[in-house]
């Protein structure tokens, strides 16, 4: 076959191509090592189609129906030293409790933000202890459950410093935990305090007979200087009252507890889950009007557990989280339109037809709590103020994992 001069670049390119791949997986790990430093990479990620509805009852409120995606994928690179640097670049439009990403801007290319972003330090302490020191941005340290995200969404990630110890005693077949987590809300360049959170949670779990287990945590969330300025937080979330200048008006010190049962009927597992708040440091002020709204709860039942090919969940939630019941811009963000002053029902039905996927039908039944005082102290309630509306949604999700 004749072939022409500019045709040799292409085929010697095809050649290095074959040659690479006849070459074992391994192998090709093994020449793309980066340094002595790296021990090795484990890369992760997954990635999530929802098509989210909202039906808003309420004078001038509009129903809302959104195609959203969520993507996330980075590396876990093992160090030395019992090191691990964790990096997770994910979709979103920078908010702090949200990296889902609509469909919009006719096709506009969307952006790329840094997601995680921290050292893992695990000490080995003890054949019978795990330890865990992080600093930058993190997951969140602290133990949770479903029914925790009335304080902490599920996508909020702290930066600061956080610290976990559990230890399990074999002979009562009880283990005991604590986590730590120091957090900066926010740093402003003309004042001469920064914003941080601090939480403090000292758990236990028990085995209990007939295969159960007991897990239950006490924790205390306090807040410095939250009453200073606003957060520069780029999604306000409904609730909390606040200042003209965006701050909040109350203080936060909010008290949780949080317990789950996990149990079996035949062969189906159980999880009963349930959060207890205050907000010990609301009390009335002459920033904050009207009553004091400092508790919440949720509870509920997940049936099943979507985990592997074949398997089905099922669950069922009841939420109540008053005015300033705790910080609503880090709360549940799906729960209506995310925050406080809300009450409601929360359920779904999730099934996997293989390992890494999973199909969901997600719904809320909400009414807000209380219609009488607006967000902001001073200005009379009107329907702009997102007090006085009820919000029933529905999301439908595909997720697959890799």
């Amino acid at each position: 076959m004749r072939y022409s001069l500019s045709m040799k670049p292409t085929y010697a390119l095809l050649a290095a191509l074959l040659a690479v791949t006849a070459v074992p997986a391994s192998a090709q790990l093994d020449k793309l090592k980066l340094s002595e430093t790296i021990q090795s990479i484990k890369f992760g990620g997954d990635l999530r189609l929802r098509d989210d509805m909202s039906a808003k009852r309420g004078a001038g409120q509009n129903n809302r129906g959104r195609l959203r995606y969520r993507l996330r994928f980075g590396p876990e690179i093992e160090l030395p030293e019992n090191l691990t640097a964790v990096i997770r670049l994910g979709s979103g439009t920078g908010e702090q409790v949200s990296t889902n990403q609509s469909y919009d801007n006719l096709s506009g290319q969307k952006q790329i933000w840094i997601d995680l972003m921290n050292l893992r330090w695990k000490p080995k302490l003890h054949d019978d202890a795990t330890a865990a020191v992080h600093a930058g941005r993190m997951a969140n340290p602290l133990w949770r459950v479903y029914s925790s995200d009335i304080v902490w969404d599920d996508d909020f990630n702290p930066e600061g410093f956080g610290e976990s110890i559990e230890w399990v005693f074999a002979g009562p077949e009880l283990s005991v935990f604590a986590n730590g987590l120091q957090a900066v809300a926010d740093e402003d360049s003309n004042s001469g305090k920064n914003q941080w959170y601090f939480s403090q949670q000292l758990g236990v779990e028990k085995t209990l007979p007939l295969d159960s287990r007991l897990r239950l945590a006490g924790a205390y969330h306090k807040w410095s200087d939250e009453n200073r300025s606003s957060f520069g937080q780029t999604t306000v979330q409904d609730g909390n009252r606040r200042l003209t200048n965006g701050s909040l008006a109350a203080r936060f010190g909010v008290g949780e507890v949080t317990a789950q049962l996990s149990s079996w009927v035949g062969s189906v597992p159980l999880a009963f889950q349930g959060t207890v708040i205050r907000n010990f440091r609301q009390v009335h002020n002459d920033k904050v009007q009207g009553p004091v709204g400092r508790d919440g709860y949720q509870f509920g039942l997940i049936a099943g557990a979507a985990k592997k090919q074949g398997q089905w969940e099922a669950a069922y939630f009841k939420k109540y989280s008053q005015i300033d019941a705790t910080v609503a811009d880090v709360a549940d963000s799906d729960f209506a339109d995310g925050g406080t002053n809300r009450v409601g029902h929360i359920a779904w039905i999730a099934y996997n037809p293989r390992d890494w996927m999973q199909l969901k039908v997600k719904g809320f039944v909400t009414d807000a709590l209380d219609r009488s005082f607006p967000t902001v102290a001073g200005v009379t309630p009107t329907a702009a103020t997102n007090l006085d509306k009820a919000v029933n949604r529905l999301q439908i999700d595909m997720s697959v994992k890799f």
